[in-house]
C-alpha cells in the first residue's frame, strides 16, 4: 500500500506538524484546492486503506493528536460559539480527537481517561434500563458529559476496541443506536436495522454505518438475523449478476468494471469478517 498513489496522496498533502491543516471543518476560502480537506479525512482514507499506528503517516498524525488532547496544541478550526461562548465546544474538540486515536490506537494512554467520561456518561443514561437522550444532554450542559451527543460517531469510535463496558450496557447501547429512526449523525440520516441493497444510493452510507459499530464485540450479535445473510446475498449478486458500481477504494483505475465490483467486494468482506 505504501506504494500506492493513494499513500503518496495522504504523505504528499500532510503537513510537518502531523496534520492536514483544519482538523474537523473545510476551509471554504483556502486558495489552494486539495484532496484532503481536513485532518479527519486523511484518517479517514488512511483507516480504508487499513493503515495501521505505527506507519509513518499515522504515526506523526497521533502525535499531533495526542498533544491536542493535552492541551498542548488546539485545532486550527474556528471556534463555534454558541451560548457558553465556546466553552462546549473546546471541550468537545477534545473528545472528538481522542475518539480519532481510538480508530488507529485503542490503548493509547491519552484516550483511557476520555473514554471513561463516554462510559461513565453512557452508564448514567441508561440508568432507567433503556438509553435516554435528555439525561446524555444533561450530562453535556454541566460539562460532565463529552459535550457531544450520543447519537453521533464519536461515541463509537471510542467506545469500541477496548473492554471499557459490560455486556449488557454496550447491548442497550447498540440496540437504541441499531433502532434509532434519525439515524446517527455524520455518517447516516437512517438506523442500521434499515437494511440497503446495492442499487440503491443509501447503500455506501448503511455500509458506513456498518464499519463505524464492526469494533463492537457484540456486533456480530446484531448481524447475525437480518444484516449478514443480506451482506452475503450482494456478495452472491457482485459476482453472479451485472451490477454496476461506481466507486473505488483500493483500485488506482476506476474506468473498469471489475476493478469497481472487486473494491466493492473487498470493502463488504471487511464488515462481514467482523461477524
Amino acid at each position: 500500500m505504501q506504494q500506492s498513489k493513494w499513500y503518496r496522496e495522504l504523505a504528499d498533502e500532510q503537513r510537518e506538524d502531523g496534520s492536514w491543516g483544519r482538523f474537523h471543518t473545510q476551509d471554504t476560502k483556502a486558495p489552494v484546492k486539495r484532496k484532503f480537506v481536513t485532518t479527519e479525512a486523511a484518517l479517514r482514507r488512511a483507516r480504508e486503506l487499513s493503515l495501521p499506528k505505527d506507519d509513518p503517516i499515522v504515526a506523526k498524525c497521533i502525535k499531533y493528536m495526542e498533544r491536542i488532547v493535552r492541551g498542548e496544541e488546539t485545532w486550527t478550526d474556528n471556534i463555534e460559539k454558541h451560548h457558553d461562548n465556546g466553552k462546549s465546544h473546546m471541550r468537545a474538540r477534545l473528545f472528538v480527537t481522542a475518539a480519532d486515536i481510538n480508530v488507529f490506537d485503542p490503548e493509547n494512554p491519552v484516550v483511557g481517561p476520555m473514554r471513561d467520561v463516554f462510559v461513565r456518561t453512557l452508564e448514567i443514561a441508561l440508568s432507567k434500563g433503556c438509553f435516554d437522550e435528555e439525561t446524555w444532554e444533561r450530562e453535556n450542559r454541566d460539562y460532565r458529559g463529552p459535550c457531544l451527543t450520543g447519537w453521533n460517531a464519536y461515541p463509537l469510535m471510542i467506545l469500541q476496541g477496548a473492554d471499557c463496558m459490560d455486556d449488557e450496557v454496550q447491548r442497550k447501547y447498540l440496540n437504541y443506536i441499531w433502532h434509532r429512526q434519525g439515524g446517527v449523525y455524520y455518517l447516516a440520516d437512517f438506523p442500521p436495522a434499515s437494511i440497503k441493497c446495492l442499487d440503491d444510493k443509501k447503500f455506501w452510507h448503511w455500509l458506513y454505518l456498518l464499519e463505524h459499530l464492526s469494533g463492537f464485540s457484540l456486533f456480530p450479535e446484531f448481524m447475525r438475523e437480518d444484516a449478514l445473510p443480506h451482506l452475503l446475498g450482494e456478495i452472491d449478486r457482485l459476482i453472479h449478476e451485472d451490477i454496476v458500481v461506481n466507486t473505488v477504494r483500493y483500485a488506482e483505475g476506476w474506468r473498469d468494471k471489475l476493478n469497481r465490483k472487486t473494491d466493492t467486494l473487498l470493502r463488504i468482506a471487511r464488515v462481514v469478517v467482523k461477524c
